[in-house]
């Protein structure tokens, strides 16, 4: 199967491919999901450069060897690509179960398992499930006001 055909069928089942390329070797990567960088972000802090590499091998499309070298650089340049949550944290205590409460959102806006997406597709629903559950509250402001208003009217009235 030639290199062309490879990328194509990758694509079709990935959406994006990633070419990593340094000192003659090529990766082909699919983004991190969810779940992959929840990982990743667990392993980091007891060691970054095994959590590099396990980034690299749940991304990597093709089974075959890499240096080490090779595997960090690569897995450095996908982190870059990993889109970082700023505004789609939920608490008002930033990075706290923010995965899990973005993931939950997610799952109860958009009936889907989010730990299964694509991290730039999931980060995109967040975005879109914080606009419209600040629609909803405005909705209910309104509706209250409303309700509130017709009650009390009569009284003020008299």
């Amino acid at each position: 199967m030639t290199e062309a055909i490879k990328i194509k069928e990758w694509k079709k089942e990935h959406k994006e491919v990633i070419k990593i390329t340094s000192d003659g070797e090529i990766a082909y990567l699919k983004k991190p999901n969810v779940a992959t960088v929840q990982e990743f972000k667990k392993r980091k802090d007891d060691d970054l450069y095994k959590a590099i590499a396990y980034l690299f091998k749940e991304c990597i499309l093709e089974e075959k060897e890499y240096e080490d070298e090779f595997i960090l650089s690569a897995g450095r340049s996908l982190i870059e690509k990993i889109p970082q949550a700023t505004e789609s944290t939920i608490g008002k205590e930033i990075g706290v179960d923010e995965i899990k409460k973005s993931a939950a959102m997610v799952r109860h806006f958009f009936n889907v398992d989010p730990y299964a997406l694509p991290i730039d597709e999931f980060y995109t629903l967040v975005a879109e499930a914080l606009w419209l559950q600040e629609y909803k509250n405005k909705q209910l402001e309104i509706t209250m006001s409303n309700v509130l208003l017709k009650t009390f009217q009569g009284k003020i009235n008299q």
